[in-house]
């Protein structure tokens, strides 16, 4: 009996060690997100969840958008397969930051991240910042100063720059949600509405609403990055596959792809901010 058990165990340890290399070799990603940021990451019609394993070849159930088929196209020519979670803002930086996840996307630099994150080379989008105002306002724009004594709203959470930060002759008033943001406007509890133009453009373009006010000239803009935790140790890796996969679907033709489907002008390519 011991004489038969015995070749049967050596070949299932033998089995098991071929085999490993298999499982080991596998390129995963967790990434973080949001979903209401539209049209770079909003959901799915179909949503379902908020969490999927995505394998090179396969979008997402529940997430769509322009940053995120850029990110998902470029780890995905470096053959990774996404583990994908998405959630409120606050909630996706925590879970980076504490390294649950991988990555965040998408993400502006400013000094405060820089002290905890990591950030790739290449961008996944990039916004412009200005203020949107009804067509009858008499604001005669001379940058931010132009403000001064009014009271602008802005997304609770979302960043506008040094300019916008430094700028202290205005009132600057959170607000959760876009729509709500240009309800305000209408009511007159705001004078004006800071945003990032091709997200704010969407969303009045959804609501019909694109001829009802007018935009200032822009006073600032960012480039939106793939971010991780500088205490993860793969993270210069990661970052660095993010980078090389980019340029390798900007050689290809799936980034000018991308670019068209979702009417974004191609942002410039390699430029830090």
């Amino acid at each position: 009996m011991k004489k038969i058990i015995y070749p049967i165990t050596v070949f299932i340890l033998l089995l098991s060690l071929f085999c490993l290399p298999v499982y080991s070799s596998e390129k995963i990603v967790k990434v973080a997100t949001l979903d209401e940021y539209p049209p770079y990451c909003f959901p799915q019609k179909s949503k379902k969840g908020f969490n999927e394993i995505i394998p090179p070849g396969v979008d997402s159930a529940n997430l769509q958008g322009y940053s995120w088929d850029v990110l998902r196209e470029s780890f995905h020519a470096m053959g990774y397969t996404i583990n994908l979670s998405i959630y409120p803002w606050k909630r996706a930086v925590y879970e980076t930051s504490t390294g649950m996840d991988d990555i965040i996307f998408p993400m502006i630099k400013n000094p405060e991240r820089e002290k905890t994150f990591s950030f790739s080379k290449e961008s996944v989008d990039q916004v412009n910042f200005l203020i949107y105002v009804p067509l009858d306002s008499t604001i005669e724009w001379q940058g931010l100063d132009s403000l001064n004594g009014l009271t602008i709203g802005k997304i609770r959470g979302w960043n506008f720059g040094k300019k916008w930060d430094q700028a202290t002759g205005f009132e600057k008033d959170d607000v959760t949600k876009i729509i709500q943001g240009f309800k305000m406007l209408d009511m007159g509890r705001i004078d004006g509405f800071a945003g990032y133009e091709i997200n704010f453009d969407y969303a009045l373009k959804n609501e019909n609403w694109k001829t009802k006010y007018k935009k200032l000239p822009s006073f600032d803009a960012s480039i939106e990055y793939v971010a991780g935790v500088k205490t993860n140790p793969g993270i210069s890796i990661i970052l660095d596959d993010f980078d090389l996969g980019k340029k390798k679907i900007i050689e290809n033709g799936i980034f000018s792809d991308i670019s068209r489907k979702w009417g974004v002008e191609e942002p410039p390519q390699n430029q830090n901010n």
